[in-house]
Protein backbone atom coordinates (compact mmCIF):
# COMPACT_ATOMS: atom_id res chain seq x y z
CA UNK A 1 0.00 0.00 0.00
CA UNK A 2 2.74 2.41 0.83
CA UNK A 3 4.14 1.72 -2.45
CA UNK A 4 1.23 2.98 -4.28
CA UNK A 5 0.78 5.85 -2.49
CA UNK A 6 4.46 6.76 -3.54
CA UNK A 7 3.61 5.52 -7.28
CA UNK A 8 3.98 7.98 -10.19
CA UNK A 9 -0.37 7.99 -10.84
CA UNK A 10 -1.13 8.56 -6.92
CA UNK A 11 1.44 11.29 -6.85
CA UNK A 12 -0.02 12.56 -10.19
CA UNK A 13 -3.49 12.80 -8.56
CA UNK A 14 -2.10 14.67 -5.64
CA UNK A 15 -0.11 17.22 -7.22
CA UNK A 16 -3.20 17.61 -9.57
CA UNK A 17 -5.03 18.01 -6.28
CA UNK A 18 -2.92 20.39 -4.64
CA UNK A 19 -3.15 22.71 -7.45
CA UNK A 20 -6.82 22.66 -7.16
CA UNK A 21 -6.87 23.36 -3.75
CA UNK A 22 -4.53 26.11 -3.67
CA UNK A 23 -6.97 27.89 -6.67
CA UNK A 24 -8.65 30.51 -4.70
CA UNK A 25 -11.64 30.22 -6.58
CA UNK A 26 -11.45 26.23 -5.69
CA UNK A 27 -10.76 27.21 -2.12
CA UNK A 28 -13.81 29.17 -1.86
CA UNK A 29 -16.28 26.68 -3.19
CA UNK A 30 -14.94 24.44 -0.53
CA UNK A 31 -15.21 26.48 2.56
CA UNK A 32 -18.63 27.69 1.37
CA UNK A 33 -19.98 23.96 0.93
CA UNK A 34 -18.87 23.27 4.60
CA UNK A 35 -20.62 26.13 5.84
CA UNK A 36 -23.76 24.44 4.88
CA UNK A 37 -23.10 21.50 6.55
CA UNK A 38 -25.30 22.34 9.33
CA UNK A 39 -28.28 23.59 7.25
CA UNK A 40 -27.92 20.26 5.56
CA UNK A 41 -27.89 18.20 8.42
CA UNK A 42 -30.93 20.40 9.71
CA UNK A 43 -32.28 18.77 6.54
CA UNK A 44 -31.32 15.56 6.67
CA UNK A 45 -32.23 14.80 10.43
CA UNK A 46 -36.00 15.60 10.10
CA UNK A 47 -36.45 13.68 6.52
CA UNK A 48 -35.24 10.79 8.37
CA UNK A 49 -37.72 11.37 11.00
CA UNK A 50 -40.58 11.68 8.51
CA UNK A 51 -39.25 8.54 6.17
CA UNK A 52 -39.12 5.95 9.54
CA UNK A 53 -42.18 7.29 10.93
CA UNK A 54 -43.34 6.50 7.34
CA UNK A 55 -41.47 3.38 6.65
CA UNK A 56 -43.00 1.77 9.88
CA UNK A 57 -46.54 2.73 9.38
CA UNK A 58 -47.36 5.34 12.07
CA UNK A 59 -47.83 8.56 9.86
CA UNK A 60 -48.15 8.31 5.56
CA UNK A 61 -47.29 11.60 3.10
CA UNK A 62 -50.98 12.98 3.28
CA UNK A 63 -50.74 13.25 6.94
CA UNK A 64 -50.36 16.42 9.26
CA UNK A 65 -47.54 15.48 11.00
CA UNK A 66 -45.66 14.22 7.71
CA UNK A 67 -46.18 17.69 6.05
CA UNK A 68 -45.00 19.44 9.60
CA UNK A 69 -41.74 17.31 9.29
CA UNK A 70 -40.61 17.85 6.52
CA UNK A 71 -41.12 22.11 6.09
CA UNK A 72 -37.35 21.96 7.92
CA UNK A 73 -35.82 19.57 4.97
CA UNK A 74 -37.80 22.05 2.59
CA UNK A 75 -36.83 25.20 3.78
CA UNK A 76 -32.79 24.10 3.45
CA UNK A 77 -32.66 21.51 0.86
CA UNK A 78 -35.18 23.46 -0.68
CA UNK A 79 -32.77 26.48 -0.74
CA UNK A 80 -29.52 25.02 -0.76
CA UNK A 81 -28.45 27.05 -3.96
CA UNK A 82 -29.22 30.55 -2.30
CA UNK A 83 -27.62 29.41 0.85
CA UNK A 84 -24.25 28.34 -1.21
CA UNK A 85 -24.72 31.51 -3.60
CA UNK A 86 -24.14 33.14 0.08
CA UNK A 87 -21.28 30.80 1.79
CA UNK A 88 -18.92 30.93 -1.73
CA UNK A 89 -19.23 34.42 -2.08
CA UNK A 90 -18.37 35.55 1.51
CA UNK A 91 -15.51 32.87 1.64
CA UNK A 92 -13.95 34.06 -1.92
CA UNK A 93 -14.33 37.68 -1.31
CA UNK A 94 -12.75 36.74 2.45
CA UNK A 95 -9.73 35.15 0.26
CA UNK A 96 -9.18 38.42 -1.76
CA UNK A 97 -9.30 40.55 1.34
CA UNK A 98 -12.79 42.37 0.18
CA UNK A 99 -15.72 43.34 2.39
CA UNK A 100 -17.11 39.29 2.91
CA UNK A 101 -20.63 39.97 4.34
CA UNK A 102 -21.35 42.38 1.23
CA UNK A 103 -20.13 39.99 -1.27
CA UNK A 104 -22.29 37.06 0.00
CA UNK A 105 -25.23 39.21 0.59
CA UNK A 106 -24.78 40.95 -3.38
CA UNK A 107 -24.54 37.09 -4.33
CA UNK A 108 -27.91 36.43 -2.80
CA UNK A 109 -29.57 39.30 -4.62
CA UNK A 110 -28.05 38.73 -7.83
CA UNK A 111 -28.58 34.53 -7.58
CA UNK A 112 -32.05 35.03 -6.85
CA UNK A 113 -32.58 37.38 -10.12
CA UNK A 114 -30.91 34.84 -12.17
CA UNK A 115 -32.30 31.45 -10.89
CA UNK A 116 -35.76 32.99 -9.45
CA UNK A 117 -37.74 35.06 -12.04
CA UNK A 118 -41.13 36.79 -11.10
CA UNK A 119 -44.13 35.53 -13.15
CA UNK A 120 -47.33 36.60 -13.31
CA UNK A 121 -50.11 33.36 -13.23
CA UNK A 122 -53.82 33.52 -13.95
CA UNK A 123 -55.39 32.41 -11.26
CA UNK A 124 -58.62 29.79 -11.92
CA UNK A 125 -62.07 29.70 -10.53
CA UNK A 126 -65.17 32.47 -10.58
CA UNK A 127 -62.81 35.20 -8.85
CA UNK A 128 -60.29 34.94 -11.44
CA UNK A 129 -57.89 37.20 -11.34
CA UNK A 130 -53.93 37.03 -11.62
CA UNK A 131 -51.09 36.61 -9.29
CA UNK A 132 -47.46 37.46 -9.19
CA UNK A 133 -44.93 35.43 -7.31
CA UNK A 134 -41.28 34.49 -7.75
CA UNK A 135 -40.76 30.96 -9.15
CA UNK A 136 -38.51 29.33 -6.45
CA UNK A 137 -38.28 25.91 -8.70
CA UNK A 138 -34.75 26.02 -8.75
CA UNK A 139 -33.47 27.15 -5.26
CA UNK A 140 -32.70 23.72 -4.79
CA UNK A 141 -29.55 21.86 -5.87
CA UNK A 142 -30.92 22.39 -9.07
CA UNK A 143 -29.60 25.69 -9.05
CA UNK A 144 -26.36 24.89 -7.25
CA UNK A 145 -24.11 25.35 -10.47
CA UNK A 146 -25.53 28.61 -11.37
CA UNK A 147 -25.40 29.88 -7.59
CA UNK A 148 -21.29 28.61 -7.74
CA UNK A 149 -21.06 31.08 -10.98
CA UNK A 150 -22.75 33.47 -9.50
CA UNK A 151 -20.84 34.11 -6.40
CA UNK A 152 -17.44 33.69 -8.21
CA UNK A 153 -18.48 35.94 -10.65
CA UNK A 154 -20.05 38.83 -8.98
CA UNK A 155 -17.12 38.79 -6.76
CA UNK A 156 -14.52 38.61 -9.01
CA UNK A 157 -15.97 41.90 -10.96
CA UNK A 158 -16.26 43.58 -8.19
CA UNK A 159 -12.62 42.63 -6.87
CA UNK A 160 -11.98 44.06 -10.80
CA UNK A 161 -13.87 47.48 -10.07
CA UNK A 162 -12.22 48.39 -6.86
CA UNK A 163 -9.07 47.22 -8.27
CA UNK A 164 -8.92 50.09 -10.99
CA UNK A 165 -10.94 52.53 -8.65
CA UNK A 166 -14.47 52.17 -10.31
CA UNK A 167 -16.16 52.76 -7.11
CA UNK A 168 -17.89 55.33 -5.33
CA UNK A 169 -15.53 56.81 -2.23
CA UNK A 170 -17.47 58.47 0.51
CA UNK A 171 -15.74 60.87 2.77
CA UNK A 172 -13.73 59.05 6.02
CA UNK A 173 -16.91 60.65 8.26
CA UNK A 174 -19.55 58.25 6.79
CA UNK A 175 -20.17 55.12 9.03
CA UNK A 176 -17.90 52.16 7.78
CA UNK A 177 -21.15 50.05 6.81
CA UNK A 178 -22.20 53.21 4.58
CA UNK A 179 -19.00 53.44 2.83
CA UNK A 180 -18.90 49.67 1.99
CA UNK A 181 -22.24 50.01 0.60
CA UNK A 182 -21.73 52.83 -1.27
CA UNK A 183 -18.06 51.29 -2.26
CA UNK A 184 -20.22 47.59 -3.58
CA UNK A 185 -22.72 49.96 -5.38
CA UNK A 186 -21.33 50.28 -9.16
CA UNK A 187 -20.42 46.77 -9.03
CA UNK A 188 -23.47 45.61 -7.87
CA UNK A 189 -25.62 47.41 -10.58
CA UNK A 190 -23.60 45.90 -13.56
CA UNK A 191 -23.72 42.47 -12.47
CA UNK A 192 -27.29 42.97 -11.56
CA UNK A 193 -27.80 44.04 -15.20
CA UNK A 194 -25.53 41.35 -16.42
CA UNK A 195 -27.97 38.78 -14.80
CA UNK A 196 -31.17 40.24 -15.31
CA UNK A 197 -30.13 40.01 -18.91
CA UNK A 198 -29.02 36.39 -18.92
CA UNK A 199 -31.96 35.57 -16.22
CA UNK A 200 -34.64 37.70 -18.20
CA UNK A 201 -33.39 36.50 -21.50
CA UNK A 202 -33.86 33.30 -20.77
CA UNK A 203 -37.26 32.95 -19.16
CA UNK A 204 -38.31 35.44 -22.31
CA UNK A 205 -36.57 32.54 -25.15
CA UNK A 206 -37.31 29.58 -23.33
CA UNK A 207 -40.16 30.10 -20.91
CA UNK A 208 -37.33 28.08 -18.36
CA UNK A 209 -35.24 29.30 -15.59
CA UNK A 210 -31.58 29.54 -16.20
CA UNK A 211 -30.86 26.92 -14.15
CA UNK A 212 -33.56 24.36 -15.37
CA UNK A 213 -32.26 25.14 -18.78
CA UNK A 214 -29.06 24.50 -18.51
CA UNK A 215 -29.49 21.22 -16.36
CA UNK A 216 -31.94 20.35 -19.42
CA UNK A 217 -29.14 20.79 -21.82
CA UNK A 218 -26.70 18.83 -19.97
CA UNK A 219 -29.25 15.79 -20.03
CA UNK A 220 -30.52 15.87 -23.65
CA UNK A 221 -27.62 14.51 -25.19
CA UNK A 222 -28.14 11.38 -23.21
CA UNK A 223 -31.81 10.62 -24.24
CA UNK A 224 -30.43 8.05 -26.72
CA UNK A 225 -28.22 6.47 -24.46
CA UNK A 226 -30.59 3.68 -23.19
CA UNK A 227 -28.63 0.15 -23.99
CA UNK A 228 -26.31 -1.20 -21.20
CA UNK A 229 -22.97 0.83 -22.05
CA UNK A 230 -25.18 3.42 -22.77
CA UNK A 231 -26.24 3.75 -18.47
CA UNK A 232 -23.19 3.60 -17.74
CA UNK A 233 -22.16 6.32 -19.61
CA UNK A 234 -25.09 8.23 -18.28
CA UNK A 235 -24.11 7.09 -14.43
CA UNK A 236 -20.77 8.51 -15.47
CA UNK A 237 -21.63 11.73 -16.33
CA UNK A 238 -24.18 12.01 -13.43
CA UNK A 239 -21.16 11.54 -11.28
CA UNK A 240 -19.10 13.48 -13.15
CA UNK A 241 -21.49 16.67 -12.90
CA UNK A 242 -21.72 15.63 -9.27
CA UNK A 243 -18.21 16.37 -8.52
CA UNK A 244 -18.27 19.76 -10.21
CA UNK A 245 -21.43 21.17 -8.32
CA UNK A 246 -24.30 20.35 -10.76
CA UNK A 247 -27.18 17.63 -9.42
CA UNK A 248 -26.16 15.09 -11.58
CA UNK A 249 -29.09 13.23 -10.89
CA UNK A 250 -31.39 15.59 -11.87
CA UNK A 251 -29.23 16.71 -14.73
CA UNK A 252 -29.64 13.24 -16.24
CA UNK A 253 -33.47 12.43 -15.42
CA UNK A 254 -34.67 13.77 -18.83
CA UNK A 255 -32.70 11.07 -20.57
CA UNK A 256 -34.18 8.19 -17.95
CA UNK A 257 -37.60 9.50 -16.82
CA UNK A 258 -39.40 7.90 -20.24
CA UNK A 259 -37.33 4.49 -19.92
CA UNK A 260 -37.63 4.13 -16.44
CA UNK A 261 -41.73 4.64 -16.22
CA UNK A 262 -41.87 2.14 -19.59
CA UNK A 263 -40.18 -0.42 -17.30
CA UNK A 264 -42.08 -0.33 -14.32
CA UNK A 265 -45.09 -0.26 -16.49
CA UNK A 266 -44.29 -3.14 -18.89
CA UNK A 267 -43.25 -5.35 -15.72
CA UNK A 268 -46.41 -4.06 -13.72
CA UNK A 269 -48.28 -5.45 -16.78
CA UNK A 270 -46.24 -8.48 -17.06
CA UNK A 271 -47.31 -9.40 -13.27
CA UNK A 272 -50.28 -8.79 -13.29
CA UNK A 273 -50.87 -11.30 -16.36
CA UNK A 274 -48.75 -13.84 -14.94
CA UNK A 275 -45.82 -13.47 -17.23
CA UNK A 276 -42.34 -13.60 -17.04
CA UNK A 277 -40.25 -9.78 -15.75
CA UNK A 278 -38.33 -8.52 -18.71
CA UNK A 279 -34.79 -6.70 -17.83
CA UNK A 280 -34.43 -3.18 -18.89
CA UNK A 281 -31.02 -1.52 -18.91
CA UNK A 282 -32.49 1.46 -17.30
CA UNK A 283 -32.85 -0.94 -14.12
CA UNK A 284 -28.76 -0.36 -13.67
CA UNK A 285 -29.58 3.27 -12.76
CA UNK A 286 -30.88 3.00 -9.56
CA UNK A 287 -27.00 1.17 -8.22
CA UNK A 288 -25.40 4.76 -8.48
CA UNK A 289 -26.72 5.38 -5.34
CA UNK A 290 -28.26 2.12 -3.71
CA UNK A 291 -25.65 2.38 -0.92
CA UNK A 292 -25.52 5.58 1.13
CA UNK A 293 -26.59 8.01 -1.98
CA UNK A 294 -24.97 9.15 -4.98
CA UNK A 295 -21.42 7.61 -5.55
CA UNK A 296 -22.43 4.41 -2.67
CA UNK A 297 -20.68 6.62 0.35
CA UNK A 298 -21.97 4.31 3.07
CA UNK A 299 -18.62 2.77 2.53
CA UNK A 300 -16.91 5.79 3.09
CA UNK A 301 -18.54 7.19 6.05
CA UNK A 302 -17.54 3.83 7.93
CA UNK A 303 -14.24 4.29 6.93
CA UNK A 304 -13.95 7.72 8.26
CA UNK A 305 -15.29 6.83 11.29
CA UNK A 306 -11.92 5.71 12.02
CA UNK A 307 -9.36 7.49 10.43
CA UNK A 308 -6.79 9.51 11.84
CA UNK A 309 -7.87 13.06 10.41
CA UNK A 310 -9.87 14.89 12.57
CA UNK A 311 -12.54 16.28 9.70
CA UNK A 312 -13.10 12.68 8.21
CA UNK A 313 -14.00 11.37 11.41
CA UNK A 314 -16.29 14.45 12.53
CA UNK A 315 -17.83 14.55 8.84
CA UNK A 316 -18.37 10.43 8.74
CA UNK A 317 -20.20 10.44 12.66
CA UNK A 318 -22.30 13.54 11.11
CA UNK A 319 -22.54 11.69 7.79
CA UNK A 320 -23.03 7.93 9.20
CA UNK A 321 -27.12 7.93 9.99
CA UNK A 322 -28.19 10.01 7.07
CA UNK A 323 -25.93 7.38 4.59
CA UNK A 324 -27.71 4.37 6.13
CA UNK A 325 -31.00 6.23 4.74
CA UNK A 326 -29.26 6.79 1.31
CA UNK A 327 -28.79 10.97 2.02
CA UNK A 328 -24.88 11.50 1.21
CA UNK A 329 -25.21 15.62 1.22
CA UNK A 330 -23.15 15.77 4.47
CA UNK A 331 -20.40 13.37 1.87
CA UNK A 332 -20.70 15.23 -0.75
CA UNK A 333 -20.08 18.54 0.92
CA UNK A 334 -17.80 17.46 4.21
CA UNK A 335 -15.51 15.80 2.82
CA UNK A 336 -15.90 17.36 0.38
CA UNK A 337 -16.37 15.11 -2.95
CA UNK A 338 -17.46 18.19 -4.91
CA UNK A 339 -14.34 19.63 -6.77
CA UNK A 340 -12.01 16.77 -4.85
CA UNK A 341 -9.89 15.31 -7.80
CA UNK A 342 -8.21 12.77 -5.31
CA UNK A 343 -12.09 10.98 -3.71
CA UNK A 344 -13.86 12.12 -7.89
CA UNK A 345 -11.90 8.89 -9.10
CA UNK A 346 -13.44 6.67 -6.79
CA UNK A 347 -16.80 8.11 -6.68
CA UNK A 348 -17.63 8.15 -10.60
CA UNK A 349 -15.65 4.57 -10.40
CA UNK A 350 -17.58 2.31 -7.92
CA UNK A 351 -20.97 2.49 -9.24
CA UNK A 352 -19.54 1.77 -12.35
CA UNK A 353 -17.96 -1.83 -11.27
CA UNK A 354 -20.79 -2.35 -9.20
CA UNK A 355 -23.23 -1.92 -11.96
CA UNK A 356 -21.38 -4.58 -14.20
CA UNK A 357 -21.20 -6.91 -11.22
CA UNK A 358 -25.15 -6.52 -11.21
CA UNK A 359 -25.79 -6.51 -14.84
CA UNK A 360 -24.72 -10.18 -14.50
CA UNK A 361 -26.54 -10.76 -11.68
CA UNK A 362 -29.58 -10.13 -13.63
CA UNK A 363 -28.54 -11.91 -16.48
CA UNK A 364 -28.07 -15.40 -14.81
CA UNK A 365 -31.48 -14.66 -13.04
CA UNK A 366 -30.13 -13.80 -9.70
CA UNK A 367 -31.28 -10.28 -9.41
CA UNK A 368 -34.76 -9.49 -10.28
CA UNK A 369 -36.62 -7.15 -12.29
CA UNK A 370 -38.91 -4.90 -10.87
CA UNK A 371 -42.41 -3.80 -11.51
CA UNK A 372 -43.59 -1.55 -8.12
CA UNK A 373 -42.83 1.68 -8.76
CA UNK A 374 -41.96 3.79 -5.29
CA UNK A 375 -40.17 6.84 -5.24
CA UNK A 376 -39.91 7.96 -1.61
CA UNK A 377 -36.51 7.94 0.14
CA UNK A 378 -36.09 4.83 2.24
CA UNK A 379 -33.20 2.94 4.39
CA UNK A 380 -30.64 1.08 2.22
CA UNK A 381 -31.50 -2.00 0.62
CA UNK A 382 -34.90 -1.40 2.03
CA UNK A 383 -35.93 -0.19 -2.06
CA UNK A 384 -34.72 -2.98 -3.99
CA UNK A 385 -36.99 -5.33 -1.78
CA UNK A 386 -40.29 -3.65 -2.03
CA UNK A 387 -39.93 -2.81 -5.78
CA UNK A 388 -39.20 -6.41 -6.44
CA UNK A 389 -40.29 -8.20 -3.72
CA UNK A 390 -37.18 -10.34 -3.89
CA UNK A 391 -34.95 -10.88 -1.44
CA UNK A 392 -32.10 -11.73 -3.65
CA UNK A 393 -32.06 -7.69 -4.76
CA UNK A 394 -31.24 -7.28 -0.68
CA UNK A 395 -27.46 -8.21 -2.22
CA UNK A 396 -27.03 -5.49 -4.37
CA UNK A 397 -26.88 -2.63 -2.11
CA UNK A 398 -24.16 -5.34 -0.13
CA UNK A 399 -22.36 -5.68 -3.33
CA UNK A 400 -22.15 -2.11 -4.02
CA UNK A 401 -20.53 -1.16 -0.41
CA UNK A 402 -17.92 -4.17 -1.16
CA UNK A 403 -16.84 -2.48 -4.35
CA UNK A 404 -17.05 1.11 -3.20
CA UNK A 405 -15.08 0.11 0.04
CA UNK A 406 -12.26 -1.57 -2.34
CA UNK A 407 -12.27 1.86 -4.57
CA UNK A 408 -12.34 4.47 -2.11
CA UNK A 409 -10.09 2.77 0.35
CA UNK A 410 -6.88 3.62 -1.57
CA UNK A 411 -7.58 6.98 -2.13
CA UNK A 412 -9.07 7.73 1.10
CA UNK A 413 -5.71 6.63 2.64
CA UNK A 414 -3.76 9.27 0.86
CA UNK A 415 -6.32 12.36 0.89
CA UNK A 416 -6.50 11.24 4.71
CA UNK A 417 -2.48 11.45 4.91
CA UNK A 418 -3.08 15.01 3.27
CA UNK A 419 -5.71 16.12 6.18
CA UNK A 420 -3.45 15.26 8.61
CA UNK A 421 -0.64 16.35 8.05
CA UNK A 422 -2.33 19.89 7.64
CA UNK A 423 -4.20 19.03 10.59
CA UNK A 424 -0.91 18.83 12.81
CA UNK A 425 0.43 21.64 11.06
CA UNK A 426 -2.25 23.70 12.22
CA UNK A 427 -2.01 22.89 15.54
CA UNK A 428 1.87 23.24 15.37
CA UNK A 429 1.06 26.79 14.15
CA UNK A 430 -1.43 27.48 16.64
Amino acid sequence: MANFYESKPMQWVKKAGEKVVGNKGIQAISSGMMMVMGVILLGAVFQLLAVILQTIGIIDQSSGIYSALMVPYKVSMGFISLYVAFTIAYSYAKSLKMQALMAGLNSILIFLIAAAPIKTVDLAGEAGGTFTGMDTMALDAKGMFVAIIVALTSVQLTHFFEKHHLVIKMPDAVPEFLQDTFRSLIPLVVNAIIWTVLGYGCVALTQTALPVLITGLLGMPLAALTSVPGIIIIVIIASLLWTMGVHGTVAVYAAIAAPLMQYYATNYANHEAGQALVFMPIALFGIINCCGGTGNTLALCVMGLFSKSEQLKAVSKAAIVPGLFNINEPVIFGYPIMYNPIMCIPFILNPVITMIICYFGYMIGFFKPAYISITATLPVGFAQYLTTLSWTNIFIPVIAFAVAFACYWPFFKVYEKELVAKEAQAKEEK
